[in-house]
């Protein structure tokens, strides 16, 4: 998933600056990466390189291996160019995104739909675990299933037939079933991911099944009244809507708490510091009495 709002600039001989997100690219997807320093790069060596059509077979390995690596700008690139993509409200830059990177240093926890290359350099910059290309491939499969689903089988929801309710059943059920699988996949709870966003996570993936439960009975509605375009698009997006809505609002709460926290110790802080400046003050205030009673 890249950052919203984000901007790239090419960068082809300048060093890119300390704590910068670099993305290179490969056949069918973007490689990321946070640059360190000294030629040097940490990322998730996942899908660190281009697989071609005869190395298929090594895909499952590379996954499953995949760690959180330190290498040469050169290795990360792989013979293409890079890109820097810009956080305009970035929480950690420079020293301290590159210092959080270090201590997710060989951790093997890759997993390419909740925890891949992506996720790892937005929680360094942002700490937020999120991949908008993860996002765009469960919400182009929801469009381009439930486009089929209007211009082949929606044909039995306008006319009558006996098989109108089977086939309305069947893509209620199965359509539902598929977006809510791809959601819980990219709601999974990796072993790098602190507890915080486990518990979020959580509070997506129960939304997401909230979604089928409530997707199929409405589907079936639209296709009892006939409502073709309705029982269409209702078990693709209804799952996906639950799933990441749900996960977005329980991510905003926990981001509340924490501000809420932050500024609870700053304030304690404060008064420590203006009580012990009192205390301070009275001893110095009663010192020069003593000098002179002496």
């Amino acid at each position: 998933m890249s950052p919203s709002k984000s901007t790239e600039s090419t960068l082809k001989f300048k060093e890119p600056p300390i704590g910068a997100h670099l993305v290179t690219a490969r056949r069918g997807y973007k490689h990321h990466g946070i640059y360190i320093g000294r030629g040097r790069v940490i990322h998730y060596s996942g899908m660190a390189r281009s697989i071609g059509y005869k190395e298929l077979g090594e895909l499952p390995q590379l996954i499953r291996y995949g760690s959180i690596v330190k290498t040469s700008l050169k290795f990360f690139c792989d013979g293409e160019n890079f890109k820097i993509i810009k956080h305009p409200k970035a929480k950690f830059t420079g020293e301290e995104a590159v210092e959080r990177a270090k201590k997710r240093l060989y951790e093997r926890s890759y997993y390419i739909y909740s925890n891949n290359c992506e996720h790892f350099v937005n929680w360094c910059i942002d700490d937020e675990f999120r991949s908008p290309f993860v996002t765009k491939i469960i919400l182009s499969f929801a469009v381009v299933a439930s486009t089929l689903h209007w211009l082949f089988a929606g044909s039995s929801v306008k006319k009558e037939n006996t098989f109108k309710f089977i086939y309305g059943s069947f893509f209620a059920i199965t359509g539902s079933l598929a977006t809510n699988l791809l959601t819980l996949q990219a709601l999974q709870p990796a072993k790098g991911i602190r507890a915080r966003e486990r518990r979020n996570r959580r509070y997506g993936r129960i939304g997401a099944w909230l979604g089928v439960l409530f997707a199929v009975p409405l589907s079936l509605y639209g296709v009892a009244k006939r409502w073709r375009l309705f029982a269409s698009l209702s078990p693709y997006f209804i799952p996906v809507i639950g799933g990441i809505g749900s996960y977005s609002l329980a991510r905003k709460i926990d981001t509340q708490k924490k501000v809420k926290i932050r500024k609870n110790r700053t304030t304690n802080l404060g008064d420590e510091t203006s009580t012990e400046e009192k205390e301070l003050g009275c001893k110095t205030s009663v010192e020069p009495n003593v000098k002179k009673s002496s």
